[in-house]
């Protein structure tokens, strides 16, 4: 099953609502947390409904698809139906999860962190999802909570505050970084900080938008629309594990997997991608990169 594999690296180019429902907290409509963690996560079911979604409306992209038998119905055979008679779809993907995220610093207009239990959790992504030519310790990967270390192109050095906390960068550094490095390629001034601070970033440094409901006979706020609602900041970075199979529709119109990998990262959904609510309002939208795994040690 795991042969034929992609990890998305997801750059989330505007913030992000991905909600969990309702609360009776201070926010109204909280994200989507883990439970065991409490850090940010889109379900997979909400990764792979977007999935569907661009690939639907974007498939005229496909340059050979006068070639292809039912070009209507491709979405169906792509992501499987519920009709009766109906067939799963032919790719299995993961929840987003949090790779790094941005925090507002004094040395720059924000840095972003990332911590030792994000890495352990990519080294063992990494490895179920058979990149074998990636192949790191994340035991490598330690930090005290008042410390830090600079991982990013941008090197930071001296007592650096993220929000309201300060940690001291640390003249070390962690040649492992090396071998996963293309997966934060876009976070130039990335620091490894400690669970318990990266804990405290994703938890309370969030954005939180205030949203009102407008009457359209009176031009004003309607009475108890006012709400507040919580955001994924701009610049965080995700990631989602994709498996690849065989589509699952009749013998004679079956697409092979390497043929809807190509679909899906080179033509239709190749650079980004829209996800969770609030799409009229420019939310949720993310740059993609693609990372394939090799079949060498399947």
């Amino acid at each position: 099953m795991f042969e034929n594999t992609s990890i998305a690296i997801m750059y989330a180019v505007t913030p992000c609502h991905a909600g969990s429902g309702s609360a009776l907290g201070v926010v109204d409509l909280p994200i989507q947390r883990e439970r065991h963690t409490n850090w940010p996560m889109i379900q997979a079911s909400g990764v792979k409904g977007a999935f569907r979604a661009n690939f639907d409306r974007f498939k005229n992209k496909i340059a050979d698809k006068e070639q292809i038998k039912d070009f209507e119905t491709l979405t169906e055979s792509v992501f499987g139906t519920s009709s009766d008679g109906g067939y799963a779809g032919s790719l299995s993907i993961s929840d987003a999860k949090i790779l790094a995220f941005p925090m507002r610093s004094n040395v720059s207009p924000f840095v972003w962190i990332t911590c030792p239990a994000v890495l352990k959790r990519l080294e063992k992504d990494l490895s179920v999802a058979n990149f074998n030519s990636i192949e790191f310790d994340s035991s490598k990967f330690s930090v005290s909570d008042d410390k830090a270390i600079s991982l990013g192109k941008s090197e930071l050095k001296g007592n650096i505050l993220l929000e309201d906390y300060e940690v001291q960068v640390a003249d070390t550094k962690i040649e492992e970084f090396s071998k996963i490095s293309s997966f934060f390629k876009d976070a130039e001034r990335l620091l490894l900080v400690s669970d318990d601070v990266f804990n405290y970033g994703v938890s309370n440094c969030t954005q939180i938008m205030a949203q009102i409901r407008i009457d359209s006979k009176t031009g004003t706020t309607q009475d108890g629309s006012l709400r507040y609602q919580e955001e994924l900041p701009s610049d965080t970075i995700m990631y989602t594990v994709i498996h690849w199979g065989d589509s699952k529709n009749s013998v004679e119109d079956k697409l092979k997997a390497e043929t809807i990998k190509k679909f899906i990262t080179e033509e239709v959904i190749a650079n980004h991608i829209q996800i969770a609510g609030d799409e009229t309002c420019g939310r949720g939208v993310f740059q993609l990169a693609w990372n394939h795994s090799s079949r060498e040690g399947k």
